[in-house]
């Protein structure tokens, strides 16, 4: 797992360093937006009180597979579109 790096006292980052904290910070960005777009359904932020097993694992990917279809749905063009910017 890759963590920032924190800028030591009195000191300044190196170039390097400030780019590899935006790349994670990028990529931290991207996750949790997925995971509060997963957390959207509320059986999954919720206290889950059913004991049998593996139901708490079904209801996640349930979860995660509505937030899948509500990406996929959200723009049904995008692909299209970024398919004829690039060749533009």
């Amino acid at each position: 797992m890759f963590f920032s790096q924190k800028k030591p006292k009195g000191k300044e980052l190196s170039a390097d360093e400030k780019w590899m904290n935006e790349i994670i910070s990028g990529a931290r960005v991207v996750v949790e937006n997925t995971i509060a777009g997963v957390k959207r359904c509320r059986i999954v932020k919720d206290v889950f009180r059913n004991t049998k097993d593996g139901f708490s694992d079904l209801a996640m990917e349930v979860a995660c597979g509505l937030h899948n279809l509500r990406m996929d749905s959200r723009h049904p063009l995008a692909p299209t579109i970024s398919l004829i910017q690039m060749l533009s």
